[in-house]
């Protein structure tokens, strides 16, 4: 493994652990505002790189679906079965994700990228080692600003 990020650490927090595709995303509970059922996605007049759109709060939100790697998709996979809200600042935003969980509490260190997965921008800020592999740890924030999150905020 690498460094610890500083200002990292080992306390005790909640984060939300979503699945796409091999990929574990953990992002902190705050950062979702909830957790939808993709069998309420609305496909037709979908607006790329949406997907479809959902309904959240009254009002229908744009709706990404992307491959382990947060690339693009222009079709849902069988396996996603969940619907992610994360707030933009001027409205929400669904990612699609095969599984969400709840991790309470969740303790571990962080640790640096390594050298070769900094090439590029990501959305990825550090990683943690969890169960029998790595898990990614983003935030909206990153995540908005990474590419068809960023062209959807920016339109929407």
């Amino acid at each position: 493994m690498g460094a610890m990020v500083p200002g990292m650490s080992t306390e005790i927090r909640n984060r939300l652990l979503l699945r796409i595709d091999n990929m574990q995303l953990m992002l902190p509970q705050g950062d979702v505002c909830a957790v939808e059922s993709v069998v309420d996605l609305v496909s037709q007049d979908a607006v790329a790189p949406a997907i479809g759109r959902i309904a959240y709060l009254g009002q229908s939100w744009p709706v990404l679906s992307l491959n382990g790697e947060l690339q693009t998709l222009d079709k849902i996979p069988a396996a996603r079965r969940a619907c992610v809200m994360l707030a933009t600042g001027k409205g929400f935003l669904g990612l699609l994700c095969d599984d969400v969980r709840v991790l309470n509490q969740q303790s571990g260190s962080d640790y640096a990228l390594p050298v070769a997965m900094r090439a590029g921008y990501t959305p990825v800020q550090a990683v943690m080692p969890f169960e029998n592999g790595l898990a990614c740890l983003s935030d909206a924030r990153h995540l908005m600003q990474y590419g068809a999150f960023a062209q959807i905020t920016a339109t929407h």
